[in-house]
């Protein structure tokens, strides 16, 4: 088996072992469903809600891009601020530390009373959980740059503004994906605690509406396909890397 063959099918393998052997210890213990439902009973909570498992997903995933996109708009130049700017850097690096290290979940109501019952608000969760690795991927990425590198756009008579565009963001690049990767998974799991406390909508409202009606097989199906969204959208990430910044493919440190 080619390497290339082995990458796909032995996590495959492991994955189709891993449910069957789920599923036969949830029948042969005879484990309340309420407490770990098999992936059969799973599978028919998902088959329950038929288009509505999808509708709800489109909702969320909206949601998550809206705010990925905000979090890379956000995080991706302030990186880079505070990366070149050493006031700036002094300044404001330790407030986005503190603000980073409140859990978001405790201030997901505050949030809501603040700015209303409405998407702004879950886009704003969103943002706050995904753009700090962004930013620290990208800021770790622009200071890794060579001196040598430095040395010689200074030579050329290049200055700040062209050396960060031509030098700096191009050495950079693997490191921001790096944190485009972290960011984007974080990012569902923000979109997630945004519905659990202001949706009527999306695929975290329903994990909260049928565990409050105890079928959770059917808020088990709405996880597994948070995993799955969560799953392509890395690897989404990860084929825009290939396709249009191959080149730094090898200096990538998440490869």
């Amino acid at each position: 088996m080619s390497p290339a063959a082995r990458k796909i099918v032995l996590p495959i393998l492991a994955f189709a072992l891993f449910i069957g052997l789920w599923e036969l210890i949830s029948v042969s213990l005879e484990i309340p469903v309420y407490l770990l439902p098999s992936p059969s009973a799973i599978w028919e909570g998902g088959a329950k809600l038929g288009t509505t498992l999808f509708t709800n997903t489109a909702v969320t995933l909206k949601t998550i891009l809206l705010g990925f996109a905000l979090s890379c708009a956000v995080g991706i130049p302030l990186g880079v601020l505070v990366s070149v700017n050493r006031l700036t850097s002094e300044a404001i690096y330790p407030l986005i530390v503190f603000l980073n290290a409140i859990p978001i979940i405790s201030i997901a109501p505050i949030l809501v009373v603040i700015f209303g019952t409405d998407e702004t608000t879950r886009l704003i969760i969103v943002t706050l959980t995904a753009f700090f690795p962004i930013m620290v991927a990208t800021a770790t990425g622009i200071m890794d740059t060579p001196q040598e590198m430095l040395d010689l756009s200074r030579v050329a008579g290049a200055g700040p503004l062209t050396e960060i565009l031509t030098i700096r963001l191009p050495h950079a690049v693997p490191f921001i994906f790096g944190g485009l990767r972290i960011g984007v998974t974080v990012a569902v799991i923000g979109a997630v605690v945004a519905e659990f406390v202001n949706a009527n909508r999306g695929l975290g409202y329903l994990v909260t509406s049928s565990t409050a009606q105890f079928a959770i097989p059917t808020a088990m199906a709405c996880v597994v396909m948070l995993a799955v969204v969560s799953v392509i959208l890395y690897e989404a990430v990860n084929w825009t890397h290939r396709l249009l910044f191959g080149w730094s493919l090898r200096n990538d440190p998440g490869k």
